[in-house]
């Protein structure tokens, strides 16, 4: 489905993100700086889980950053709701 793999591109940027955040910080390290366990981190900047909110706030105060950071990403929002829109709309008038 369309959808679903627009969620895991979006996903994938989102771990790019943190892995770029992260820089060379070691994950023990950012681990110390917030309640998160360095292997969770590690599973988040890889892509590996879906996290919940409560581990991206944590992690935004492992790196020092603000939690909107994480979504600083490069995709184009506007235009994928345009072609959900666009979808919906087909499929309500057939």
């Amino acid at each position: 489905m369309k959808n679903e793999n627009k969620t895991k591109e979006i996903k994938e940027l989102i771990a790019q993100k943190v892995k770029s955040l992260k820089g060379d910080v070691a994950y023990s390290k950012i681990a110390s700086q917030c309640e998160i366990h360095s292997g969770k981190i590690s599973n988040i900047a890889n892509n590996r889980i879906d996290c919940q909110l409560s581990s991206l706030i944590e992690l935004a105060k492992g790196l020092r950053v603000h939690p909107s950071e994480f979504f600083n990403i490069d995709f184009d929002f506007d235009k994928y709701y345009k072609e959900l829109d666009s979808i919906n709309n087909l499929e309500k008038n057939k």
